[in-house]
């Protein structure tokens, strides 16, 4: 039976939010993530509103409430904006092709991949050359989490939750490490996300259920005060990796700086 390895862990990413304007190169280790807080960009929807297509215009108007509308132009045009950076292809043109797990792709910079979570407050932008997928939480005191417990996770997972001094920590950061890995595989949740490996360590994966022989990470971190995160991506430990959180400014002169000037 061929197997993958996985090797989740902790990680105090390092945090960057000074931009350095038009130089946006990815290189082959690089792993960066954009974080987005949400409210502090409300005042900037109607021009991050320009940035966005027919189809997206359309969505925006099928949401039922408003602050739905707000976070998807927020989040949406921010993606854009950084994905322009990146394909230097000039923002509003920026079309987004789905997969048949609805994992957004680029058809024209297969090389690019991307992915983003949302959750309340915030979202979070993941960015690489590599396979990748990022799940942020955040730590909701009403959730009651523990009738989820039988049918997301195995014993020794339930045990170390149930065990834990902090058990809502333990639930959201066991959880996002499997909604990180299954949306980096493009699998999204299905019967086999209660046997996909969460626990710190490292972990062999069945060959059929990541279709694959490539080795993984999964690395949790801390995004904000109530809010954890999860980033997946192709690789070894023994690899070296740039994994950066950059913070997204919150005003249109330092945004509009992102885009490469030719488009």
């Amino acid at each position: 039976m061929k197997i993958s390895k996985l090797f989740i862990s902790f990680s105090n990413i390092k945090r960057i939010s000074q931009f350095a304007g038009n130089e946006y190169v990815l290189n082959t280790n690089d792993i960066i993530i954009y974080s987005v807080y949400i409210p502090h960009f409300m005042d900037l929807k109607s021009d991050l509103y320009l940035f966005l297509n027919s189809i997206e215009i359309k969505k925006v108007k099928r949401f039922y409430k408003e602050i739905d509308r707000n976070r998807f132009i927020i989040h949406r045009s921010v993606l854009k904006v950084i994905l322009g950076a990146y394909t230097k292809l000039k923002v509003k043109n920026i079309l987004l092709d789905y997969d048949f797990n609805k994992k957004p792709y680029l058809v024209s910079h297969p090389w690019l991949h991307f992915n983003i979570s949302h959750s309340e407050n915030f979202a979070a932008i993941a960015i690489s050359r590599k396979k990748v997928g990022i799940d942020i939480e955040h730590l909701s005191e009403d959730f009651k989490f523990s009738d989820l417990l039988p049918d997301v996770f195995e014993d020794d997972q339930r045990l170390i939750i149930q065990n834990a001094t902090d058990k809502k920590n333990a639930f959201y950061t066991l959880w996002t490490r499997k909604e990180a890995f299954v949306k980096a595989l493009g699998k999204g949740i299905d019967k086999d996300f209660k046997c996909i490996p969460c626990t710190d360590g490292q972990h062999t994966v069945d060959f059929k259920l990541i279709k694959n022989t490539q080795n993984w990470q999964v690395r949790s971190f801390d995004l904000d005060e109530h809010y954890l995160g999860a980033i997946a991506f192709e690789g070894l430990p023994s690899n070296a990796t740039n994994l950066e959180l950059h913070i997204i400014p919150n005003n249109m002169k330092d945004l509009l700086k992102i885009i490469p000037k030719k488009v």
